[in-house]
């Protein structure tokens, strides 16, 4: 039986959190200074609209 010694795949960085993480280059919204939180909140009805438009 052939047992590999090292397993050689192409896959994302996958943190703690579980979420799988892409680099894309890009400064994510918190490291661009915008609150977050704060966004979701001004923009809730907004979001769940377009949220909805896609089901």
């Amino acid at each position: 039986m052939f047992v590999p010694a090292t397993r050689i795949k192409s896959s994302p960085d996958v943190k703690n959190d579980g979420k799988a993480r892409f680099d894309t280059g890009k400064p994510t919204l918190t490291q661009q200074g915008i609150d977050v939180d704060k966004l979701i909140r001004d923009n809730h009805e907004f979001i769940e609209n377009v949220r909805k438009g896609t089901r």
